[in-house]
């Protein structure tokens, strides 16, 4: 290849990246930025079926009545819950059962849960754990309870256990086709065999080479993750708690309720929320890139 036609390919791929990030800015940002500029417009009144200027009244009442704060550090407390236990799942059953999960019975059940949506995985396990659901009755047959109402509340319960639950399911298996993938891709098979040789133990390798590796590499996808469970609606929706509710589910029903002076707070908690997760993830992708 000469020179001048070298310079002509260099000034096409320069060309073409320029075009790909206007299609990206055009389909991605903009229509982001413009539902942003327009929840805010009718959180201060400025727009919408009730305005009647510019004011601060709305976002005052919800900041003032604590349910923002309140949705925001339950929906933290769920979504830190279910990525930790799901990243700990997809860890063992990646760095144990690596065999079983590529050739054994055991995949068809890491595969099955990718192909169940949100809703009907909140309606799986409402149908499962309700006091009326399927274990109770198991438990109720082995003896262990004298009556379903003994069973214990883990479905529209406080402490969010039905939609903890419901998450690590469907992250478990989407978690550890990831882990075995970079598994693979950054050759920790062959560093095992180097750490025997060297005389280091399997736990060893596995405490201070693989989970660092596997998380370090993993981490822009844990993040993207945490913030799909941060935000997530049907699950909440369905199997949690009405005096505990995360912020989609708090947002939402500002929405829909008969009183239309709701809907500038409505708008007022899903533009504060959608600005703490561009903070956050702002901030997340920083210290990775720092890190990186």
């Amino acid at each position: 290849m000469t020179i001048s036609e070298q310079r002509l390919s260099n000034r096409t791929k320069a060309g073409a990246g320029v075009y790909l990030r206007a299609v990206f800015l055009l389909l991605a940002v903009l229509p982001v930025a413009g539902g942003l500029l327009y929840g805010l417009a009718y959180s201060f009144g400025v727009t919408g079926a009730l305005a009647t200027g510019f004011t601060l009244q709305h976002w005052q009442e919800v900041l003032s009545s604590g349910a923002l704060l309140h949705a925001l550090a339950y929906s933290l407390y769920i979504a830190i819950t279910a990525i930790t236990t799901a990243t700990a799942a997809a860890l063992v059953l990646t760095l144990y059962f690596q065999k079983s999960l590529r050739s054994g019975s055991l995949s068809y059940f890491l595969y099955l849960p990718l192909t169940i949506p949100a809703m009907v995985m909140g309606f799986l396990v409402f149908q499962l754990l309700t006091k009326s659901g399927l274990v109770s009755r198991v438990v109720y047959g082995l003896g262990w309870i004298s009556e379903l109402q003994d069973f214990p509340s883990l479905v529209h319960d406080s402490l969010g256990f039905g939609i903890i639950l419901a998450h690590v399911l469907m992250a478990v298996p989407f978690l550890t086709l990831l882990f075995l993938a970079i598994y693979r891709e950054q050759n920790l098979e062959q560093l095992q065999e180097v750490s025997t040789n060297l005389g280091g133990s399997k736990s060893y390798f596995i405490r201070h080479i693989a989970i660092p590796t596997i998380l370090k590499t993993a981490a822009p996808n844990l993040l993207l993750y945490f913030i799909f469970i941060l935000g997530s609606y049907e699950i909440p929706l369905l199997i949690g708690s009405q005096q505990h509710r995360m912020v989609s589910v708090l947002a939402v029903q500002k929405f829909q309720r008969f009183n239309l002076l709701d809907i500038p707070q409505g708008y007022a908690i899903s533009v504060a929320f959608t600005l703490f997760v561009l903070l956050l993830l702002s901030i997340s992708f920083k210290k990775l890139q720092r890190h990186g």
